[in-house]
Order: structure tokens, then C-alpha cells, then sequence
């Protein structure tokens, strides 16, 4: 019987992280992280795209654009920007130069636009101005791109990655983009990350329920 063929990772498009970094040092942390991505040198930025849909971390952490936009970057590694689609939504994550800074987040909704995410901290325009150096003569068609209402995430993206001045367009929106190299995600590193959420995911459930553990009713 002829072994049945391994379905083709999906790469997923409207996703990318560019880092103010040398390629050589964003492999060594895409290494550390739960995703297969694909590092691309872009002058003084690099790139990174998930080279699949799903991370190889356990559901429901399995997420790899959302992964992406949410690990946290070092010092030597920033500037940041990340671009994310999330079903109908969009995000945008800016985490700037700095020891111990937050990662910012512009949170846009298909026909309501840009919106306040509760818990996650707001990135205005001169954030993502200041962080990827477009400089002030950017901002009036940053504006207009952040306020558009388009017809997909993807499109609103583009049109602010394009306000911005930044490279890389085609690695947004082209899934048949020219890539660079496939850095595959440390199993040890996977794994701990897994064990770490499957103790916390427990003691949350014995502080929801303490008879539990003892075997109570």
C-alpha cells in the first residue's frame, strides 16, 4: 500500500516580523521559538515569515503568526515590527529600542477599523513612526492608511507597510515570494515551553477547584 503523502505546510500570507537586526543573529532566536519560519535579509532589517499556519508547540498555543507577533524580542534585536492576520482581523506589533520595553499593538476589525484590544497596550502613529524610522513626513499617509476601512486585513497591512517605507512587501502578501533560510524550532526548546504551560494550565485548575486534587467532591 503506497504511503499516503504529507499535506504541503500552508505559509500562511499577511504575516511578517522585521527586526533591525543581522540575519545570522534573528536565526539564532527564531531557533529558540515554537515555529518553522524562513529568515530573509533585507538590508538593515531582517525578515520573518512562518514557513506553516500551525506552530509546533500543543494546541491551543498552536497558533504560528499569533505566536510570532507575541514572543517577545531582545534588546539586540530591536527595533520591531510585526505585521499579523487573525481570521477577519489585523495586527500590528511595534516593540521599540530599550531595556525591559513592551511589545505596543494597533488592533484593526473588518468595517470598524482600528479599535482599543482590551489588556494589550496601544501603539499610536508616531510609535510605528519612530520605530521604523520613516521620519515625520511619513505620518499624513500613515494616518490615512491606519484609518482606512479596506476590504481585508491583508490590504489594510499592506497599505500601512507601505506608508511606512519598509521593505518586504512582497514577503506580506505573496505566498510564492522569494524566501530565505528555513530555521527549524529547537525540540528542546518546544518542549519546555509545552511543559511550562501544561503546569500553569494545572495550577490554575486547582485554584479553580482545590477538593479536586484531594480527590473530594
Amino acid at each position: 500500500m503506497p504511503t499516503p503523502a504529507r499535506p504541503v505546510p500552508h505559509r500562511p500570507v499577511g504575516t511578517l516580523l522585521l527586526a533591525r537586526a543581522r540575519p545570522e543573529r534573528v536565526r539564532i532566536w527564531a531557533g529558540r521559538g515554537l515555529l518553522s519560519v524562513h529568515v530573509t535579509g533585507l538590508g538593515p532589517w531582517s525578515a520573518v515569515t512562518p514557513a506553516s499556519d500551525r506552530a509546533q508547540s500543543a494546541v491551543p498555543y498552536d497558533d504560528a503568526p499569533m505566536a510570532l507577533a507575541a514572543r517577545p524580542l531582545p534588546s539586540s534585536l530591536r527595533p520591531s515590527i510585526t505585521f499579523v492576520v487573525a481570521g477577519l482581523r489585523a495586527a500590528i506589533v511595534v516593540q521599540p529600542r530599550g531595556w525591559r520595553t513592551v511589545k505596543r499593538w494597533v488592533v484593526w476589525l473588518p468595517e470598524a477599523g482600528v479599535v482599543q484590544a482590551p489588556g494589550l497596550p496601544p501603539a499610536l502613529a508616531v510609535d510605528l513612526i519612530d520605530v521604523t524610522g520613516a521620519g515625520r513626513p511619513a505620518m499624513p499617509g500613515l494616518l490615512e492608511a491606519l484609518e482606512d476601512v479596506p476590504r481585508d486585513a491583508v490590504t489594510w497591512l499592506a497599505n500601512v507597510h507601505h506608508a511606512l517605507r519598509l521593505p518586504g512587501r512582497d514577503l506580506l502578501v505573496d505566498p510564492d515570494a522569494a524566501l530565505g533560510t528555513l530555521v527549524e524550532p529547537d525540540p528542546e526548546s518546544v518542549a519546555r515551553f509545552d511543559g511550562i504551560m501544561r503546569e500553569e494550565a494545572a495550577h490554575i485548575a486547582e485554584v479553580a477547584h482545590p477538593g479536586r486534587r484531594r480527590g473530594s467532591r
